[in-house]
């Protein structure tokens, strides 16, 4: 047998977290593993044996992924297809219309291995596998075999389903935390393979140990913090930013004196979504435009830069909501001004995700005044992100999929 994954960088993590749970499951010394990105991979021989093509894949990815599985299914006839992730788990059916064979729906780790077990004597009755919660403390970070490091996921699961997010949708809104002994044993391989910058991957990096994910627990904050410089010190923690980011209520003053002396990051990424408390409230954000200010104002104080997170055009946004996020953003912009600290808007366009409340909610038509806004910000280089492309894709999937254009 011969898995076949498409690997690009949106799934890179995804991919390494079920080829370390194969290996667990001790599944790997009978299966071969091959890896190719948008290019038709040669020199398979689907005559001599099991050949699996696996995807993992997230709504933009959508139309790379129909034609890739149209070329393959022309190439490769007798093979089978396999998907899964945010995209595939939100719209199984739709999935299966692309042109798989099989769709596991939810987290990947317990259901793919039972999947490829039974696929290696015979195929299976249902096309659609539905995938029970896991302990993330019961599955490795990593490969042994395929030492493909990537940052470790500390926190599954989040209580406040943003209904843009598929997040909660996905994996519940009870926090599952990976616990410190745990991360502990993959900071030392970690280490002992001579890699030094350490990331997380968490829906809210103050939410590590904390029962129900709103309610931060600072104490154990610390301990997982001490516990990896314990290890040694040259270890460089990067704390909420990139792949990760704090929720607004939770950047105390508190809980920024409380990281800043392990982590090696001088920026924090903040997700605020929106300056209007309509808009904030329609998306059952679960935090205020205050929160947003405070938040940008405690890590200015404390010397960090910041990249604040924004979706422009959500659904029922006005241009009297529009108008105030431009006027919010320039209020948390003076802020680093006044410092000399950046401060940079991380743009973004609304995308109807499948799985989620908004899945068939359009996006609103921007303001001229917001669109002018946004080039301004360009010009200067405070906005980052791709928003304009975000946008021409996201009508592109509507119009294929929900013919709900604006």
């Amino acid at each position: 047998m011969k898995l076949i994954f498409n690997e690009t960088k949106f799934n890179k993590y995804s991919i390494t977290s079920l080829i370390a749970a194969l290996e667990h499951k001790g599944l790997l010394n009978s299966i071969d593993i091959e890896f190719f990105s948008w290019n038709l991979p040669r020199n398979i021989d689907q005559k001599k044996e099991l050949i699996i093509f696996c995807y993992s894949f997230c709504t933009p990815q959508f139309f790379d992924i129909r034609e890739s599985i149209k070329k393959l299914r022309d190439y490769y006839p007798h093979t089978i297809f396999v998907a899964g992730g945010p995209h595939p788990s939100g719209d199984p059916n739709g999935t299966l219309n692309l042109g798989f064979d099989y769709v596991l729906v939810g987290e990947g780790e317990e259901a793919f291995s039972e999947l490829i077990l039974k696929l290696k004597s015979s195929k299976l009755n249902h096309r659609i596998i539905r995938a029970k919660p896991v302990k993330i403390n019961n599955y490795p970070s990593w490969s042994n075999k395929y030492s493909r490091f990537f940052p470790i996921e500390i926190t599954r699961g989040c209580p406040f389903a943003c209904k843009f997010c598929q997040t909660s949708f996905l994996f519940g809104t009870k926090p599952r935390h990976r616990s410190i002994d745990n991360i502990l044993t993959y900071v030392e391989k970690f280490f002992k393979d001579n890699k030094r910058d350490l990331r997380f991957i968490t829906p809210n990096a103050l939410s590590y140990g904390s029962e129900n994910g709103k309610n931060i627990n600072l104490t154990v904050i610390e301990s997982l913090l001490k516990s990896i410089k314990n290890i040694s010190k040259d270890i460089k923690i990067f704390f909420g930013t990139f792949p990760s980011e704090v929720r607004p209520e939770h950047l105390t003053k508190d809980a920024l004196d409380l990281i800043k002396p392990y982590i090696s990051n001088k920026n924090l990424t903040i997700g605020a979504q929106s300056g209007s408390e309509k808009i904030l409230e329609n998306i059952n954000r679960g935090h205020t435009v205050n929160d947003v200010y405070n938040a940008v104002n405690n890590a200015i104080e404390k010397g960090f830069s910041v990249n604040v997170d924004f979706i422009f055009g959500l659904p029922d946004e006005t241009e009297d909501d529009q108008r105030e996020t431009v006027k919010f953003i320039e209020k948390i912009m003076k802020l680093g001004y006044r410092k000399n600290i950046s401060v940079k808007i991380h743009s973004h366009y609304f995308m109807p995700l499948p799985g989620t409340p908004f899945q068939n909610k359009k996006p609103s038509k921007l303001s001229k005044e917001l669109t002018n806004y946004l080039g301004k910000l360009y010009n200067s280089k405070n906005i980052f992100g791709k928003w304009q492309i975000q946008r021409n894709y996201s009508l592109k999937f509507l119009q294929n999929n929900l013919n709900l254009l604006p």
